[in-house]
């Protein structure tokens, strides 16, 4: 592997005021003017760049220029690639550039629909559909006058109960050292602290809401993804998935 010199990667801030996150890229072969795009905020700048070629030759070796060359290639005349995933608005995403597969990209949008910009790397063209986080399923509380329980799902083994009873209960991956009140062993799918479920008792009946604590992993209610800090109210019947774990919310006869 050739070492790189420190000419070979060109560090600046972005040139937007509302954004000036650094961005690193490998400096072109040839010296000219080359249109950028910040990663982050997706403005693109045109700059004048020096090349390679305006350092001296007796520092750079042929098959350093040679990987140089490469991670230039022109990916703009291809197809526009497609991201799948679940992508929400006011979120931030990193991923690798699907066409280059070299040049790390950041994202992030404050409106729904689909969007598409370019690898500042290869030019390479990249969508992906952005969405609203999700609503709250109902616009007041679900009252129930029967208790509930979490009944988590089993292939092949007996079905396991969790009882609700008034208070506040927090869901998540088994941690000795950052416990939840619900531990979930052997997946590891699941954040430590998942979502709470709170269960309050009114003049009316019970009232169940999950609320989501941590949303790295997805959390699904009713196979409907949620966002971080999305609360529903639950109804017997319901159904939650966290990682590869399932429950089934129900009636606690």
């Amino acid at each position: 592997m050739t070492n790189m010199a420190d000419h070979d990667i060109l560090a600046f801030k972005c040139l937007n005021p509302e954004c000036g996150k650094p961005i690193k890229l490998r400096r072109p072969a040839k010296s000219g003017i080359y249109p950028v795009t910040c990663p982050y905020c997706h403005i693109q700048k045109k700059l004048n760049i020096k090349g390679l070629d305006g350092f001296n030759e007796t520092t750079v070796s042929d098959s350093c220029k040679n990987a140089s060359d490469d991670q230039f290639v022109d990916n703009s005349n291809n197809e526009v690639i497609e991201l799948k995933g679940d992508f929400v608005i006011s979120s931030e995403y990193k991923f690798i550039c699907p066409h280059c597969e070299k040049q790390e990209l950041g994202f992030s949008s404050q409106k729904a629909g689909k969007k598409e910009f370019s690898c500042p790397t290869c030019k390479g063209k990249i969508s992906l559909v952005v969405r609203e986080k999700t609503m709250v399923v109902d616009s007041v509380d679900t009252v129930a006058m029967l208790k509930g329980k979490l009944v988590l799902l089993r292939r092949g083994w007996l079905n396991k109960d969790f009882h609700l009873g008034e208070g506040s209960y927090t869901v998540g991956r088994y941690d000795e050292s950052e416990m939840s009140d619900i531990s979930i062993k052997n997946d590891s799918g699941i954040s430590r602290r998942s979502i709470k479920i709170n269960v309050s008792l009114t003049s009316k009946g019970y009232v169940f809401k999950l609320t989501v604590l941590k949303a790295t992993n997805p959390v699904l209610h009713n196979d409907s993804p949620l966002s971080l800090g999305e609360s529903v109210s639950l109804n017997f019947g319901d159904t939650i998935t966290l990682g590869k774990t399932r429950f089934r919310f129900e009636k606690d006869m």
